[in-house]
């Protein structure tokens, strides 16, 4: 195998951060590069997760309505459920609204 020198310009502060981390799990910095870069080269993928600020507000969201719709099913599949009828629903609805209408 022919070696291949790369040069990159990162922060210094950086750098000496991940020289400690990698150093307590006994490994140098150019180990862990070429493990990244083989971990592209075999999965023909970046090995981790790349998103904008708003894809990860927009997965906690999902997982929310997700949590939410689980707990309804449990509930509906629930025999000790209690149900309101419509005609109930609307009158709590509008004594709801009528108390804040007071405040």
């Amino acid at each position: 195998m022919e070696a291949a020198r790369i040069s990159v310009n990162v922060d210094s502060d950086i750098k000496k951060n991940a020289q400690r981390i990698l150093g307590e799990i006994g490994m140098d910095l150019t180990t862990a590069i070429n493990l990244l870069l083989r971990t592209i080269v075999r999965e023909e993928r970046i090995p981790f997760d790349l998103r904008t600020k708003n894809a990860y507000q927009m997965e906690a969201y999902n997982q929310y309505v997700n949590d939410e719709l689980a707990k309804s099913i449990t509930e509906a599949n629930d025999p000790d459920t209690k149900w309101l009828s419509h005609d109930d629903m609307m009158a709590k609805l509008e004594h709801q609204r009528q108390t804040r209408s007071h405040v």
